[in-house]
């Protein structure tokens, strides 16, 4: 056997053998060949921003100068319809009506405009089969329909608002008698607690609020912060007053029964006066009334009648009483509605 070290072979008698070179310390690994050259990598990515730019559909010159659409003239109406009643979209999350402020307005727009129109249609096929003639028919059913689309728009708008009024209303009927007998209850011993607990039902509206305060303290609220929680939500004046005066009273570590009964004696007398002024201002709607919803009517179509018999100025007819029948009937309407606004908040 031979071995040659340069050569790094080995003879064996007759056959020759090679070996691998050792790795040294210094040698060099050969360098991977790259797939792609210098250049085509270069210009990869400039191909794929190509493609897409011409993959993208282009802009309208039109478009692109024109800009976001703008609201049209009825959306920026019922905006300017929404911006004049403020409170309104507070009412509907109190009243938990789903929808937005748009959403609303335009679907009282949209009804009462069908209110208006059927009305007015009716009253159109009335005064044709009365006779009259159809231009003057069609002119006041127009006038009659917008007239009711107005009424009835305003109305259905400020129904949220006229809904938690209302509520008010019945809380004030009944809170006086609630907290009378809450005093009652103070009085024997009871703690605040369970006396509000006691009036929490029976007494309408105002035992919902008094509920509101139970239902707070039992999920953990300390009373007085949740009769804070609650006034501050409530429409009713004299409710706010008496538990505030018992809010104040706990956090003082005042007397609470003398600090509440003061407040229901001066409730109490301020509801005396205002019924008083209720009496004379009914005095004047009466007298009113019977003049010209009674007295004028009567005897005003029997003199005309007798009048038309001697001085031909005009006839009387059915189409002119009908008329007259109509302005009766509205003026009885606003003698109702004026009885009824004028009427203490605690009686109705």
């Amino acid at each position: 056997m031979i071995f040659n070290k340069k050569k790094r072979v080995i003879k064996v008698g007759n056959e020759i053998i090679e070996l691998e070179p050792k790795p040294g310390i210094f040698s060099r690994k050969p360098k991977p060949k790259p797939s792609v050259k210098p250049a085509q990598a270069q210009a990869q990515p400039m191909q794929q921003a190509a493609q897409a730019l011409e993959q993208a559909q282009p802009i309208p010159m039109q478009q692109a100068k024109a800009g976001p659409k703008k609201p049209s003239r009825f959306r920026l109406y019922i905006e300017g319809i929404g911006a004049k009643h403020k409170g309104l979209e507070i009412a509907l999350k109190e009243r938990g009506i789903k929808g937005t402020l748009y959403d609303f307005i335009k679907r009282m727009l949209i009804a009462s405009a069908m209110f208006g129109i059927i009305l007015g249609f009716a009253v159109y096929l009335l005064f044709v089969k009365m006779g009259l003639a159809q231009s003057y028919s069609a002119l006041f059913a127009i006038l009659l329909g917008f007239v009711i689309f107005r009424i009835a728009f305003i109305n259905f708008l400020n129904f949220p608002t006229k809904k938690s009024v209302i509520d008010a209303k019945g809380v004030e009927r009944d809170i006086l008698f609630a907290a009378r007998d809450m005093i009652i209850s103070l009085r024997s011993g009871m703690p605040l607690y369970n006396a509000i607990v006691s009036i929490s039902t029976g007494y309408g509206a105002a035992s919902k609020e008094f509920g509101k305060i139970v239902e707070r303290v039992q999920l953990g609220m300390p009373l007085e912060d949740a009769i804070d929680a609650t006034v501050a939500e409530t429409k009713s004046p004299s409710f706010k007053r008496i538990m505030l005066q018992a809010s104040v009273s706990i956090r003082a570590g005042a007397d609470v029964v003398s600090a509440l009964q003061s407040v229901i004696d001066q409730i109490s007398q301020e509801r005396v006066i205002e019924l008083r002024r209720y009496g004379q201002r009914l005095n004047a709607i009466a007298m009113f009334y019977m003049l010209f919803g009674v007295i004028l009517p009567s005897m005003g179509i029997a003199v005309v009648t007798i009048l038309t018999t001697f001085i031909a100025l005009f006839s009387v007819t059915a189409t002119l009483l009908a008329f007259v029948l109509v302005g009766l009937l509205f003026l009885q309407i606003v003698f109702l509605m004026l009885i009824r606004n004028s009427r203490p908040v605690f009686s109705m």
